[in-house]
């Protein structure tokens, strides 16, 4: 089976091709939110370079959120229709999810954390595939109390992505306080703090054996757990 695994969730574009687990060519392009221009090269550059068209790709896996919205409409609509069109298989998997699974063991304590803005991050706790924590936007202070519930005292906890520095913030001004923790916090370094695309086509391989994954394209969503700005203009129009 070959499977084409996305991600344009954030500001760093990546883009795989596996054939079943093995993962025969991986590109990341962190410049920014320019999916628009870069997604479909990166695409058809990587499918030729593996010598194959869009025709061969039996599964085509990608990031549904959260994450910037525009990126994921961009990510979500162009593997809809390239799965139409060739008559392939579509499944959405979390970035929270992707990411740990990114940057984490498969028995280490993962906390993947997003930018939500004002003081808040999309975040969750996994161990290996397991969810301790439901994915939601949270206050630093909120997610810290969420992890005293969950973490061993003595554990290590990972934590990875663009949501590092809002928790260094409120560690900083006095919000929360990572020295006085029973466990430790260890940030990941910025070269692992993006989602691999090899990473969200293992996880959808490892649901549609399951059993568990929708695969009709047109029934793709995005998961973006706040509205987007302007939904909410549009909200407090009304």
């Amino acid at each position: 089976m070959i499977v084409l695994g996305v991600d344009t969730s954030g500001k760093t574009l990546s883009v795989a091709v596996s054939r079943d687990r093995a993962v025969l060519a991986e590109l990341s392009l962190a410049l920014g939110y320019r999916h628009a221009v870069t997604f479909q090269p990166a695409v058809n550059d990587l499918l030729d370079r593996c010598d194959l068209t869009l025709s061969d790709v039996n599964l085509f896996a990608a990031t549904v959120g959260p994450g910037s919205f525009t990126g994921i409409r961009i990510g979500l609509s162009s593997v809809k229709t390239m799965a139409y069109a060739v008559g392939g298989k579509a499944i959405g998997i979390s970035s929270l999810r992707a990411l740990a699974h990114s940057a984490g063991g498969l028995f280490r304590l993962a906390v993947p954390v997003l930018d939500a803005r004002g003081g808040r991050v999309y975040s969750a706790v996994y161990q290996g595939d397991e969810l301790l924590i439901p994915e939601e936007p949270r206050p630093v202070a909120s997610l810290i109390d969420a992890l005293c519930s969950v973490v061993p005292p003595g554990s290590d906890v990972l934590v990875t992505g663009d949501g590092i520095p809002v928790i260094e913030a409120a560690n900083s001004n006095g919000t929360v306080n990572l020295s006085a923790l029973p466990f430790q916090i260890v940030f990941a370094t910025p070269s692992s703090c993006f989602i691999r695309a090899s990473a969200v086509s293992e996880l959808a391989l490892d649901d549609l054996e399951r059993g568990i994954a929708e695969t009709d394209p047109f029934l793709l969503e995005a998961s973006y757990v706040l509205r987007s700005s302007a939904e909410r203009a549009k909200s407090c129009d009304l």
